[in-house]
């Protein structure tokens, strides 16, 4: 006898009548994934009563690798208890990764190659470039995934970047232009404490000079090296509905600048992102960003300052610059439908973000935001989106496109 339950895009309570005890779990589909390595976000059903299992918090569960997409799910009487077998599909994790990015303050496109299950262990790694119309990366990364609860993994990553930085008020006007090259090294760990638990910490050099420029108008007084450290915890939580994830995410974080050249400073970060169904379906979603920067030397502090992307806001112009920030987005998401390549929603939020600047001073902005999201099935990217923010503050809309960004 088993009881199975099948992605159909309808609630499914499947498995509520199976008696026994979770005793082992099968995996069938698997091509390039290690089986330990699928089977690790699964042991937490292992020694659970069937009857009470969660057909969809076992979906979440395999759906969180970023790699695996459950076709179904299913209890099998065998022997003294029973088996959680799950059959998945592979999503292509070794692929050209293509990066846009449009704005009403400039547009932007990148190349890499990637792979997002690298050796079949879930990791990540990744090589390229990108170019926008402030600049140009290149970069190259890896990054472990830890094995299992306690186990450390690591994480390294190298860029260098000539950037033509043009930061304006919250009108759009500017008021500060220089240019930059920036060399940056990194290395840092990820220990995961429990299933929803974690923390990282990690070390960075980085070293930026200004270039001259023509166009220079109120430069920074010179430039900057930097040694970080820093270190973070993690809560994460997600849950499956049958169609869209629900996700509960915290984070904090604190870092201390040691300068070479330049100042030191203090850094506090803090990102909470929480999306939960109300129906399947339809789920409400609040996000929240801050930073804040202790000051800095006046001749370098120009380049410690942010975008507003620290504050998960869109209302604000991408070329906006400041030190502190802190931002929070609430709204709603409805699932429109489903096709074979991924899943189609669109999004409605109020904005506001509090932010605090050399150019602006101290500032209050708000407005509503909107747009559409497609979730890939096939491909191991998060999203394509793209939509309009309106300030009221400032009277300004931004328009924004991305693809292959998380949101």
């Amino acid at each position: 006898m088993y009881l199975h339950s099948q992605e159909t895009g309808e609630q499914d309570n499947s498995g509520t009548n199976s008696s026994g005890i979770i005793t082992s779990i099968e995996i069938i589909g698997l091509k390039r994934t290690k089986p330990r390595v699928a089977r690790y976000p699964l042991e937490q059903f292992l020694g659970r009563e069937g009857s009470t299992l969660d057909m969809n918090a076992v979906k979440a569960a395999i759906k969180s690798t970023g790699i695996l997409e459950p076709l179904e799910v299913e209890l099998v009487n065998k022997g003294d208890g029973l088996v959680l077998r799950l059959t998945v599909e592979e999503k292509w994790a070794i692929f050209p990764f293509p990066l846009f990015m449009a704005s009403s303050g400039g547009i932007g496109a990148g190349l890499f190659l990637t792979d997002l299950n690298a050796f079949g262990l879930l990791d990540r790694a990744a090589v390229g470039g990108m170019y926008a119309s402030n600049g140009w990366m290149v970069t190259a990364m890896y990054q472990q995934t830890p094995g299992r609860i306690g186990e450390p993994g690591w994480n390294g990553a190298f860029s260098y970047s000539r950037r033509d930085s043009a930061n304006t008020d919250r009108k759009g006007i500017l008021h500060r232009r220089y240019t930059t090259d920036q060399i940056r090294f990194s290395l840092g760990l990820n220990v995961p404490f429990t299933d929803h638990f974690s923390s990282n910490g990690y070390l960075w050099f980085s070293a930026v000079s200004l270039k001259e420029n023509r166009n220079t108008l109120n430069p920074p007084g010179n430039g900057a090296m930097i040694l970080g450290i820093n270190r973070s915890i993690f809560l994460h939580y997600s849950r499956w509905d049958g169609y869209l994830l629900s996700r509960q995410n915290l984070s904090l974080g604190y870092t201390r600048n040691i300068s070479i050249l330049g100042s030191s400073f203090h850094q506090i970060d803090f990102r909470g992102v929480y999306e939960q169904s109300l129906v399947p379906g339809f789920r409400l979603t609040l996000r929240s960003g801050a930073i804040w920067k202790s000051e800095a030397d006046p001749g370098s502090a120009p380049l410690y300052e942010e975008g507003p992307q620290r504050a998960l806001v869109d209302i604000l112009p991408g070329s906006f610059s400041a030190r502190c920030y802190a931002g929070f987005s609430g709204g709603l998401e409805k699932y429109l439908f489903k096709i074979r390549w991924g899943t189609l929603s669109v999004v409605g939020a109020w904005q506001c973000v509090f932010s605090y600047g050399l150019i602006s001073g101290c500032e209050f902005d708000n407005g509503p935001s909107g747009g559409l999201r497609f979730y890939l099935s096939h491909l191991a990217l998060p999203a394509l989106g793209g939509g309009i923010a309106y300030n009221i503050n400032s009277g300004l809309y931004q328009l924004t496109l991305n693809m292959g960004m998380d949101f």
